[in-house]
């Protein structure tokens, strides 16, 4: 294949089409997931409820919703939000509307010196991380315009834009720096105003000084949007443009309220038996475990801003040794330096399997062994596991 070709193959990909990785998703991972992000939210009827869902790629028409909204990542496309973001740095003023593709008129809005930016997606498909990196990037006021909505194919995503809107505004104001988003519906007396395409603003020979000015804020952008699609044991893209977005707002000058965000801490009591099943179940890298059979020790390692509050770690602990506060503090998500140690301790080697268990009460065989040896013929599960069944 000529280099030709190779380049013809490539641009006629549609970059913007909807992917899901059924292996991803949470109900894939664990039976017991009771995750319902995607279920109910496709305007068009793409994705089919299920454990896991499917996706009709006929169906789908890429609106992007579902890409903020699974906690893991299961769903992957290029929507503009990366787009966006670096076009916010270009804008000469604080004040922008956000529009979505299919707005009938984009190029009129609420105010004249404001700048109407345009992604090819529905505005659901921002997330709320996408409004908190917009104002950790500079941008006072965010005017979202759903005023379209009604009359839209996708309008069944209406509730889901101003959930998002509601949530951003409510997060910001507790920094005095922060932005403030403002969602219409109406707009009663439009005007003309600049309308840029988010993935090919005009750029002018004042637009080129003004961004070499402002590399600080191109390199945030950027830096945004480098763990939004990677490794397969993150959270989804939301929760990493959310974790991106905070660090530069700095410290609130109010209590943050995390609740609905699915954040979550952990603690592991002494029960814990260093099987290590809880760092392999982990989706999102959240939990690490580590063991030195050198030395004959083992540590576990926990990262609470990756962690989605799942429970798959909790399902499959077999001692029932972790702990899972699902309302933890600003403080105890972003003012520790993580990742922390949650249990550790020495090691030694069941007498009868040989397996490494942590060292607890000289007790000198595994919890599996032990169970086999009162119960020869009964199988073992983890009580989660035995209490709530798929249905």
């Amino acid at each position: 294949m000529s280099l030709f070709d190779a380049a013809e193959r490539l641009a006629s990909i549609d970059r913007s089409q909807i992917l899901l990785n059924a292996s991803r998703c949470l109900h894939s991972q664990d039976q017991s997931s009771n995750c319902v992000a995607c279920f109910d939210l496709c305007p068009v009827d793409a994705i089919t409820a299920g454990t896991p869902p499917t996706l009709d790629a006929e169906l789908c028409q890429s609106c992007f919703a579902c890409l903020p909204a699974c906690p893991v990542g299961a769903f992957h496309g290029d929507d503009d939000v990366a787009s966006l973001l670096t076009c916010a740095t270009h804008v000469d003023g604080q004040v922008v509307e956000l529009l979505c593709g299919l707005h009938p008129q984009p190029g009129t809005g609420l105010d004249s010196d404001a700048i109407g930016l345009r992604i090819h997606g529905c505005l659901a498909g921002l997330g709320l991380g996408a409004y908190l990196a917009l104002s950790a990037l500079g941008l006072k006021r965010l005017i979202v315009r759903a005023d379209a909505c009604p009359g839209c194919k996708w309008c069944s995503l209406d509730r889901e834009i101003h959930r998002q809107t509601a949530r951003a505004n409510e997060i910001l104001s507790a920094w005095v720096s922060g932005g403030t988003v403002v969602i219409t519906d109406e707009v009663p007396s439009p005007v003309e105003r600049a309308l840029w395409d988010v993935k090919n603003p005009p750029l002018s020979r004042r637009d080129l000084f003004r961004m070499m000015a402002r590399q600080g804020q191109v390199a945030m952008a950027r830096a945004m949007e480098n763990g939004a699609a990677g490794s397969s044991r993150q959270p989804g893209r939301d929760r990493l443009r959310l974790l991106a977005a905070i660090p530069p707002l700095g410290a609130p000058s109010a209590e943050v309220d995390l609740t609905g965000l699915g954040f979550a801490a952990l603690t592991i009591s002494d029960s814990c038996t260093a099987c290590g099943a809880c760092g392999k179940a982990c989706p999102t890298g959240a939990i690490l475990f580590e063991k030195n059979e050198k030395e004959m020790i083992f540590t576990i390692l926990f990262s609470a801003r990756q962690c989605v509050a799942c429970d798959l770690c909790d399902h499959v602990c077999l001692p029932d040794a972790i702990i899972i506060n699902r309302v933890p503090d600003f403080e105890q998500i972003f003012g520790v330096k993580e990742p922390v140690i949650l249990a550790s301790g020495g090691l030694v080697r069941c007498e009868r399997c040989k397996t490494l268990m942590s060292e607890r009460n000289g007790l000198k065989l595994c919890p599996l062994c032990e169970h086999r040896r009162t119960h020869p013929f009964a199988s073992m599960l983890p009580k989660k596991v035995m209490k709530e069944p798929r249905s």
